[in-house]
């Protein structure tokens, strides 16, 4: 004869006060170390060493973009200058980032008078990387 199936009268269940005794064992722990390692910085005297010229911990900035439109207005990114403004504003650029570049996006049917005018502006100011941008033609359309 076989044995009938024992039913299971305790449902099984876990034991959650050791974890909550170690739980609150160690927030007290943390607590108290907390307060031991609480440390005023305002208290160390530090003197920071100065020199006459230093180079900026940042990174040189994306290339500055100046677009001459068709009626020979001038942006740098979207801010409109005059081609006198270009030249000091580039200067204090070219200052803090003396590698920086300058890419001339001017219109294809714009006087190249505006554009030598800013190319002159950029070396004035100092731009040692200057690059005119231009778009490349189709095969094609060079035969014709």
């Amino acid at each position: 004869m076989l044995a009938p199936k024992q039913k299971q009268e305790e449902s099984l269940f876990i034991n959650l006060t050791p974890m909550i005794d170690v739980i609150l064992t160690l927030l007290i722990f943390f607590m108290a170390a907390t307060k031991l390692y609480d440390w005023n910085e305002q208290k160390i005297d530090v003197q920071i060493p100065e020199v006459g010229s230093a180079k900026p911990l940042t990174e040189a900035p994306a290339e500055i973009i100046v677009k001459i439109s068709q009626d020979g207005s001038v942006a740098i990114g979207d801010e409109p200058v005059a081609v006198s403004g270009v030249t000091d504003r580039l200067r204090t650029i070219v200052k803090q980032y003396p590698d920086q570049a300058v890419v001339i996006r001017g219109d294809g049917r714009a006087f190249y008078q505006k554009v030598a005018e800013v190319m002159a502006a950029c070396e004035a100011a100092g731009v040692t990387h200057l690059a005119v941008s231009v778009r490349e033609t189709l095969r094609e359309d060079i035969r014709r």
